[in-house]
């Protein structure tokens, strides 16, 4: 009787295909319909930062490796039964956390528990709830707190006439307090812009612009908006994938100093302040010879990008939003990595007891060193 051969497969051979088997349930077309969704929202997030987030390109060079290994981490625990809210802010918050504070999720939870891991809650330390305040403090130094810059409290009407009043006082020291104004428009300060510039920047302000179909809505579809559509032409017409916004080839800084009585600027801060708030403390440092940025903390650390566009999840709904433009001075921030505008002068004295609509004793501190 002739033998037969029973061919043996190689252990390697059975441990391959029982992988594939294993990676074939965990693909999409094998899953309950809440992981699938979950991990098509997943996809459609990381697609869209990928592909649109202004810094994304800058960021790949150097952290590649960690980048991928965070993604797999998240698209990991997506599978394991992490809900997409979660798993949306753990993604967004590895560029909030190490590059960018436009990076973020439009969730109470990413700014109640992600947040928190990297800036000061001041309201667990201090009565903390800053209002617009416009007064003198004594016969020299003029107070201006403006908590926010979207317009609303305080108005841009406001802020004009806080300016005003500052020159009509004739104090000849001026304190700008940005403690917790977390930003809004750079527009609100064009009073101030003409106040303090006293100089050109030693490095002019680059701002950039990530050419892609999805981020030329920022742009609108207005054809009111004269400005918007102009811009939208340039950037049309520029050939690159970086649309230079401003540059060498335009005076950015054109305006004429205004003739004042100010001697010196205080500009007080604090780990709150952000975005449009920082362009002022930035603008202090760059173009004003007569002021100083006082603080205990740096600035939260998202002065050099903008122009927020958001993207809206399939399934979940959540809300991510990441900046079109960049300032080309967030490459000189990812190789010394760190975050935000650190004080000229640290406060290393107490915490207020209030910060409100008061002059609080960070301020009379601020005021007695600008009258040495």
């Amino acid at each position: 009787m002739k033998k037969q051969h029973i061919s043996i497969i190689p252990l390697k051979i059975l441990v391959i295909i029982f992988f594939l088997f294993i990676g074939s349930l965990s693909s999409k077309a094998y899953l309950p319909d809440s992981t699938r969704y979950k991990l098509e929202d997943f996809d459609t997030l990381t697609s869209t930062i990928e592909k649109n987030l202004a810094h994304y390109p800058y960021i790949m060079p150097i952290y590649a490796k960690e980048y991928s290994k965070m993604k797999k981490t998240v698209r990991r625990q997506i599978l394991q039964g992490k809900d997409m809210e979660s798993a949306a802010c753990d993604y967004m918050f590895w560029f909030y956390s190490k590059f960018d504070g436009h990076c973020y999720v439009q969730s109470h939870k990413f700014w109640s528990q992600y947040d928190s891991k990297l800036h000061t809650k001041y309201t667990e330390l201090m009565d903390y709830d800053p209002q617009p305040v416009a007064q003198a403090v004594d016969v020299q130094t003029f107070l201006v707190r403006v908590p926010s810059c979207v317009g609303k409290n305080p108005s841009f009407a406001w802020v004009d006439s806080a300016a005003v009043a500052f020159e009509n006082s004739k104090c000849p020291y001026l304190i700008l307090d940005v403690r917790g104004n977390t930003g809004g428009s750079d527009a609100i300060w064009q009073p101030f812009f003409k106040l303090l510039m006293d100089k050109r920047p030693e490095n002019p302000w680059r701002v950039i612009f990530r050419k892609t179909p999805r981020n030329m809505r920022i742009f609108g579809d207005n054809p009111q908006d004269s400005i918007g559509a102009q811009m939208r032409q340039r950037v049309e017409n520029y050939k690159g994938a970086f649309v230079p916004l401003t540059g060498d080839d335009e005076d950015d800084f054109s305006f004429e100093p205004m003739t004042s009585n100010l001697k010196k600027c205080a500009v007080i801060i604090d780990n709150r302040t952000a975005s449009s708030a920082e362009t002022i403390v930035r603008f202090a440092k760059d173009c004003c010879s007569r002021a100083k940025i006082y603080g205990r903390d740096n600035t939260s650390g998202a002065q050099l990008s903008g122009n927020i566009l958001t993207v809206q999840l399939p399934h979940s709904h959540v809300n991510c939003d990441y900046p079109t433009c960049i300032d080309t001075d967030f490459i000189k921030q990812i190789q010394t990595k760190q975050r935000g505008i650190a004080p000229d002068v640290r406060l290393d004295i107490p915490l207020p007891s209030s910060l409100k609509a008061n002059v609080d004793s960070w301020v009379l501190w601020v005021a007695k060193d600008l009258e040495k």
